[in-house]
This record gives structure tokens, sequence and C-alpha cells, in this order.
């Protein structure tokens, strides 16, 4: 293939893995790689455990560049459930970023906390005291909320399938309670997409309904059938 032309050379083994490219290590005799495991590429060094889990992921130093030590690696750790719990990258001795992942009797990802390294009040470099902290809520196995400390992202689903319908990315804090916007004001001017207008006069009621605290077995019904219920729509 013609790399002038934007094309570039691949060369896989029988499993589907990519091969180091035939241009660049021409002298490579490697034909498959051993377990099915990628053990280097032209960026990372990898290293599993008896599981096949991915376990560390080290900086590639190219041949002739003299080693300075700043490597940066990436340790992976998981439960009994070969879920990922842990995480953390190090450099020079010291970890930049680490993260702790929580999840719910069904195996569904629930929370994500992270830490990074930052400078503090006395001038050290330390990670952060207080985490970024993601929560996770689900309707089945569809993901239906993504919060963080300053945005909401709520997924509708086309009833009865995987098939994302509506995406609502909402503000919170202080920021969001300035500046109200119905719920149908919301999707049209942050999708740029004019809703019919027995849907606008449905989220309308909806809204209503829900401030009430008393959300009608119709509502309900609509909600279902997005994958919603009236408690997510609430919080």
């Amino acid at each position: 293939m013609d790399a002038l032309q934007g094309n570039f050379p691949y060369a896989t083994d029988p499993a589907g893995n990519r091969l180091p490219d035939p241009e660049l290590h021409p002298d490579s005799t490697l034909t498959a790689w051993p377990d099915n495991r990628i053990a280097e590429d032209a960026h990372y060094v990898y290293r599993y455990d008896e599981y096949g889990r991915l376990t560390e992921k080290t900086d590639r130093i190219p041949e002739g560049v003299i080693r300075m030590h700043d490597e940066r690696t990436h340790h992976y750790h998981y439960d009994n459930q070969h879920r990922l719990v842990f995480y953390t990258r190090i450099q020079y001795g010291e970890p930049l970023v680490e993260s702790r992942y929580l999840y719910d009797p069904l195996g569904r990802r629930t929370g994500k906390r992270v830490w990074r390294r930052e400078r503090d009040l006395t001038g050290w470099m330390s990670l952060s005291r207080k985490p970024e902290v993601t929560w996770y809520g689900w309707d089945g196995d569809r993901l239906t909320t993504v919060q963080t400390g300053t945005t909401r992202i709520q997924t509708v689903y086309q009833p009865g399938s995987f098939t994302p319908l509506i995406r609502i990315e909402t503000e919170n804090g202080e920021q969001a309670k300035a500046r109200h916007r119905s719920l149908a004001e919301v999707l049209q001017e942050d999708t740029g997409v004019t809703l019919p207008a027995e849907l606008a006069v449905m989220l309308g009621r909806l809204e209503r309904e829900l401030r009430a605290g008393a959300v009608s077995a119709e509502s309900e019904a609509w909600l279902a059938q997005c994958g919603l219920t009236a408690e997510q729509m609430a919080a």
C-alpha cells in the first residue's frame, strides 16, 4: 500500500493481531504472538498475568535512545471476578494518577474515583486529596446515566433496544440553577433538533409532574419504554 496516498502496510498473524510493521522492522521474524497476547508495539511493552489480563504497560524505549528512567508505567489490578478495581500510572517512582472502580452484584460498573498528581498548599507535588468521582446508572444492561461533579449525561434508548434515541447533558451546581431551561428546551437547544409538538407537550407534562412529586401512570409507562424511571429523572 502507498504511504504517500495515506495508506500504510499492515501485517497480522492468523488470529488477526497486528505484527511489527514490515517496513519499519524488516528483520523481525515474528509470525504470531504467543498465547494471543501482544508483548510490545511501537509505543509500549505489555505484561500479563496467568489469566491473560493486562497487568502492566510501560513506555517503550527505542533502540539507541539513552534511557533517562522517565518512562511511565501503568499498573492494572483486578478482583476475583476479573474486574478492574485499581489502576495507577507511575513515573520516577511516584504515582501520577490513581483510580479505583466500584461494581454492583451484577458486575456493572457503578462508580469511579480518580486522584491526580498536583501541587498542594505546601508546594509539594502529590496526589489530590479529593478525588474526581463519576457515578454510573443502569437500566438492565443499558447505561442510562453518567454523572460527575460538573455534568450529568442521560441516555434515552429506543423502547426495547440498545439503540440510543436521545442524549441529555446538563450542568450540575449553581450554574445550572441560575439558568433554568425546560426539558424540551434543553433537548432542542443542545441537539439542534426541533421536537414534534406532541413530544414537547409530553416532556413538559413530565417535568411538571416531577416537580410536583406525582408522576402519572402514563408518564411512568413512557419512561419505562425509554429505559428510565421517575426517580432517575428527578435525581
